[in-house]
C-alpha cells in the first residue's frame, strides 16, 4: 500500500491507470488496493473522484481485454500457464453454464477473474460482447472501491488512520460489498427487462383483432307474385275456371 501510494502521490491519474493495467495483466496486487488509495487520494481532496473512476474503469477494461486476447490467441496452452487443472475445470464448467453470468461477476473475486476472461477468450466469445459485461462489471467496482476509500479519508482523522482502515476494507469485507452491490443491480436490470417485456406482450395483446365473425347466411326472399323466377320468366298464372253454362 506504501508503495502504492507513493506512486499515486506522484503521478495522479496516469499511477492509477498504470498500475492498475499491470495488475490487469498479472501483477501480483489486488487491484482493490490500488482503487481504494485512489479514493484516498480523492477525500484528501488531491484527485477527482470522476477522473480517477474514469482513469481506473479504463485500465481494467484494457488489462481484461490483454487477458482475453491471450486466451483467444494461445487456447488452452495459455490457460494451463495460469491456472491449476483444478481452476480450469471449474472455469470451464461455470462458463459453460453461465457464460455471460461468470464473466460479469468474476470481476468482483479476485482469484478467479484472470482465468474467467482468459478462458472467454479461448472459448471464441465475441470481444464486444465480454467488453459489455467487463465494462458493466467494472463501472460498479472502479467507482465503488473508489468511493470506499475516500469514505475512509474523510472519516479518519490523519493519514496513517485511513490508510490502516483502506486496509481492513481490502482484507475483510471490501469483495462481500461489491458482490452485493453487483447482485442488486443484476436484480435491478433483469425487474427492469421483465417489465419491459411484460408492457410489451400486454400492448401486443390489445392490438390483436378480434376473431373474424362468421357470415350470415342469406336468406332468399319470399317469391312475389308477378316477379320473374331466376329463369327470367314470369310466373304462370292459375288455371283459369272453367266457364259456367259453356257448352
Amino acid at each position: 500500500m506504501d508503495h502504492v501510494l507513493g506512486y499515486l502521490g506522484s503521478y495522479k491519474y496516469l499511477a492509477m491507470f498504470g498500475i492498475i493495467f499491470l495488475c490487469g495483466v498479472g501483477l501480483p496486487i489486488p487491484e482493490e488496493v490500488t482503487l481504494i488509495a485512489s479514493g484516498l487520494f480523492v477525500g484528501w481532496g488531491q484527485a477527482d473522484f470522476f477522473l480517477a473512476s474514469a482513469a481506473c474503469v479504463a485500465a481494467i477494461l484494457a488489462g481484461d481485454s490483454v487477458i482475453f486476447f491471450l486466451g483467444r490467441h494461445y487456447g488452452y496452452r495459455f490457460l494451463r500457464f495460469i491456472l491449476s487443472p483444478e481452476r480450469l475445470k471449474k472455469a470451464q464448467d461455470s462458463f459453460h453454464r453461465h457464460s455471460q453470468k461468470t464473466v460479469f461477476f468474476a470481476r468482483f473475486f479476485a482469484g478467479i477473474r484472470i482465468g474467467v476472461y482468459a478462458y472467454a477468450g479461448a472459448h471464441r466469445m465475441s470481444w464486444f460482447r465480454f467488453a459489455l459485461l467487463d465494462l458493466a462489471g467494472a463501472l460498479i467496482s472502479g467507482p465503488t472501491s473508489i468511493w470506499l476509500g475516500k469514505f475512509a479519508a474523510e472519516k479518519m482523522g490523519s493519514p496513517e488512520e485511513a490508510i490502516a482502515q483502506a486496509q481492513e476494507l481490502t482484507r475483510g469485507f471490501h469483495h462481500w460489498i461489491l458482490a452485493g452491490i453487483a447482485a442488486l443491480a443484476l436484480l435491478a436490470v433483469g425487474f427492469w427487462v421483465a417489465r419491459r417485456h411484460r408492457s410489451a406482450l400486454f400492448s401486443l395483446l390489445r392490438r390483436s383483432p378480434a376473431p373474424a365473425a362468421e357470415p350470415a347466411t342469406a336468406t332468399p326472399p319470399a317469391d312475389t307474385p308477378g316477379r320473374a323466377d331466376r329463369s327470367g320468366e314470369r310466373p304462370r298464372s292459375a288455371a283459369p275456371e272453367a266457364r259456367s253454362g259453356s257448352a
